[in-house]
């Protein structure tokens, strides 16, 4: 297995500006990347969730397994965890979103009630790894629906919230989750394209999928993860002078092809008791 180890230095800005707010939220909406359901997750976020609505959502379903992702919803709604998929953030899926927002926020509201305190919109912050979609998610549900309702107490300087129904206000600040991890964690974040290629060797990297591919028995070879990775560069013509195969260039583009789904729809994690069903 590669290495991979990145913690950026605003990370820990991130991290400091989400627990000024967080007291403000009343539901998380968690977004994870379809093909690794657990490694684009991060444990600080059930912390951060506990006594709040939390609605996770997988983005990039069309990338993964399908039967797989099929499994991962069965397997969160055994664990009682909402937990829903969308394809984008064309209309229906922002609809399909509020509406199992709302379902949230009307729990919400009868806690409250129970508790003697008035009805407000319920308030909701997104949260998710790199590339994962959070921006476009914040875009549909808030810029589409721009109703400004003004600043908060508690909350910083500058961030506004905006209504998306009349149950429902965004933090329209994108939220940001620090990913810092070790072992397969990180090397499932880099495959899938949330970390930067510039942290890692590649080659180790698209060997490492080769014959995760393999064993996941999406691909069928007897080649060796680098001699398959080899005739991939032969095939498309990454050559160097003399007419060597450029590996690295070769990797890149394995990786791209994987990450756009060129390659198919694959999921790098499975549940545990996939291979008992």
């Amino acid at each position: 297995m590669f290495k991979v180890q990145w913690y950026p230095g605003h990370m820990t800005k991130a991290k400091r500006k989400i627990e000024n707010i967080i007291k403000t939220i009343d539901i998380i909406i968690e977004l994870r990347d379809a093909r690794i359901p657990l490694s684009s997750g991060n444990p600080d976020i059930s912390k951060i969730a506990l006594g709040k609505g939390h609605l996770i959502i997988l983005t990039k379903p069309d990338l993964a397994d399908k039967s797989i992702t099929a499994e991962w919803l069965d397997s969160f709604k055994e664990k009682d965890l909402n937990m829903i998929t969308i394809k984008g953030t064309d209309t229906q899926d922002v609809k399909k979103i509020i509406k199992h927002l709302e379902i949230i926020a009307d729990k919400v509201f009868e806690k409250r009630r129970k508790k003697g305190l008035l009805d407000r919109p319920v308030r909701c912050m997104v949260l998710g790894v790199s590339n994962v979609g959070k921006s476009s998610l914040i875009n549909s549900l808030a810029l589409k629906r721009v109703a400004v309702t003004g600043n908060k107490p508690g909350v910083t300087k500058g961030n506004q919230w905006v209504t998306i129904s009349k149950k429902l206000e965004l933090l329209d600040t994108p939220g940001i989750l620090w990913p810092k991890f070790d072992g397969l964690v990180g090397v499932n974040l880099a495959l899938t394209g949330a970390i930067s290629d510039s942290v890692y060797d590649v080659v180790e990297a698209a060997c490492y999928l080769i014959q995760e591919l393999k064993n996941k028995k999406y691909l069928v070879t007897i080649n060796e993860p680098y001699e398959e990775l080899k005739l991939f560069g032969e095939k498309r013509g990454v050559l160097l002078k003399g007419g060597m195969v450029d590996l690295e260039k070769s990797a890149i583009l394995f990786l791209k092809d994987y990450r756009s789904g060129k390659i198919g729809k694959i999921s790098l994690e499975w549940p545990e008791n996939h291979e008992t069903k």
